[in-house]
């Protein structure tokens, strides 16, 4: 049951990832889905969905050989708006994506 939501959680990461929304998806209360899916992978929900949604970004901003602005980057993988997207990806990967970007981006040089 939750191998297939983690590989449609990340297929729609502009989708509602909401407990509530999930849960329902699993036909379990959020409680139960919370516990059901930390037993059965490992993590809460919540961090699953961050990791794939800054996961998928740092894809996004190392692949991509137009400039997509951070913010288009952002709602493409599921957050309302950049800063909320930059404080995550900061904390998750210690640069900002601009920084990732100019890094790590197709058009960089090593």
């Amino acid at each position: 049951r939750f191998k297939d939501l983690a590989a449609w959680i990340h297929s729609h990461l502009q989708a509602d990832l909401s407990m509530e929304a999930l849960a329902a998806r699993t036909f379990l209360s959020v409680r139960q889905f919370t516990r059901a899916f930390k037993a059965e992978l490992g993590t809460t929900p919540a961090s699953f969905v961050e990791e794939a949604r800054l996961a998928e970004a740092g894809r996004r901003l190392s692949a991509s050989r137009r400039r997509v602005s951070i913010e288009g980057v952002a709602r493409s993988v599921g957050y309302a708006g950049a800063d909320v997207f930059r404080r995550a990806f900061e904390r998750r990967f210690g640069v900002t994506p601009v920084n990732y970007r100019s890094r790590f981006g197709s058009g960089s040089r090593s």
